[in-house]
């Protein structure tokens, strides 16, 4: 009978001939990636929604996503949108594009916010921004191996990551509902001719440079007051109802607190 050291070796040596032969990269051919904005837009409380209601789920995450393309379309968006289920990253080299599309989806979703009649069929979000280097599949290409993997990496194409990344999508926990907090990336670091964030938090609904916003909207500031308004409201409500949420109270009062805070700003 032979050993388990014997066995291991087996299997080894067939692992090491599998990843050589069907998982050959070399990162060396990684090259440095420009630095870019990311924001990053999440639903909060997805996958308890999706574990009671499909139809809410559906309504929910319909409307983040449409109010991102209607955003997209209207700016002219020339940067890149990576959607992961129930929320969507937004990569740009231009922080003026950046926020438009970002500012523009969140006076959508205010809007949505302040239009539902009936509290439990209204959603909460909040996302984050940061600066640094992004890589994309394109730059994973030319480490595969062989040629004819190469020349069929289409399926690359969806892949992104980096720095920046990952602290846009960290960033968004401590931004309040329908609040958008900035990593300290965002404001140290900045390209040539533009200007850094100058907060923690990003107040879009009021920008403090050049925007693309619509113009056939009531003024940002009401709209802003508006929905502060309502958000309180609906803190109460999911404290009065707390069993149908799955969120702890604590968490609740943290937000309204928070929200207060952030709304304060005109």
């Amino acid at each position: 009978m032979a050993s388990d050291n014997d066995a291991f070796e087996r299997v080894r040596t067939f692992a090491k001939a599998a990843r050589k032969k069907d998982l050959n990269f070399n990162s060396e051919h990684l090259k440095p990636a420009a630095n870019v904005y990311v924001g990053w837009l999440d639903l909060m409380g997805a996958g308890h929604t999706m574990g009671i209601s499909v139809r809410k789920s559906a309504n929910f995450l319909a409307r983040l996503h449409v109010a991102i393309h209607r955003a997209q379309a209207a700016i002219k968006f020339s940067g890149r949108l990576q959607t992961i289920n129930d929320g969507v990253f937004i990569v740009s080299s231009s922080k003026r594009e950046l926020m438009s599309l970002l500012g523009r989806a969140m006076i959508l979703l205010a809007c949505d916010f302040v239009a539902v009649p009936r509290p439990q069929d209204r959603f909460l979000l909040r996302g984050g921004i940061a600066y640094g280097p992004v890589y994309f599949g394109k730059d994973l290409i030319p480490g595969l191996e062989p040629k004819k993997l190469r020349e069929n990496a289409g399926f690359m194409t969806p892949v992104m990551f980096g720095p920046a990344i990952i602290q846009a999508y960290r960033s968004e926990a401590s931004a309040p509902p329908y609040g958008i907090a900035v990593h300290e990336s965002a404001r140290a670091f900045f390209p040539e001719g533009e200007e850094p964030f100058r907060m923690t938090h990003w107040p879009w609904w009021a920008p403090n440079e050049s925007v693309d916003y619509p113009k056939q909207v009531p003024p940002l500031t009401e709209l802003k007051d508006c929905l502060a308004a309502d958000l309180s409201h609906h803190f109460d409500w999911l404290g009065e109802t707390l069993i149908f949420h799955g969120v702890d109270v604590s968490k609740i009062s943290a937000w309204k607190t928070q929200c207060s805070q952030y709304f304060r700003i005109s």
